[in-house]
């Protein structure tokens, strides 16, 4: 995904993926997207109303994470990967659909 970078897992079962390159990104109707709290706020509140005015954008349910400045990192979500590959690539799917809407503000 375009504007991500992953990081090697350390033995858990949770991936961090850092979106701060889409930190400053805007959003009509929801505004900057500054953090990790605000981009995992986008991905759930922002995707799901944009759902209901353009069925075809996202699946049903949007995709709820954590955000990393809860693990020292507000550079990065968190995500598990303790589901089947169909479910995390309905998750992944997801996620780049509703990121879309946003473009990195600083290139990666």
């Amino acid at each position: 995904m375009e504007g991500v970078k992953i990081s090697v897992p350390q033995g858990a079962f949770y991936l961090f993926l850092d979106f701060s390159s889409y930190y400053g990104a805007e959003v009509d109707g929801f505004g900057p997207v500054k953090d990790s709290e605000s981009l995992c706020r986008f991905l759930l509140d922002k995707a799901q109303v944009n759902m209901r005015h353009s069925p075809n954008l996202l699946p049903l349910h949007p995709v709820a994470l954590v955000p990393g400045d809860a693990f020292g990192d507000d550079n990065c979500i968190r995500i598990s990967y303790a589901a089947s590959l169909t479910t995390l690539q309905a998750a992944v799917d997801k996620i780049k659909k509703a990121m879309v809407l946003l473009r990195p503000a600083v290139p990666v």
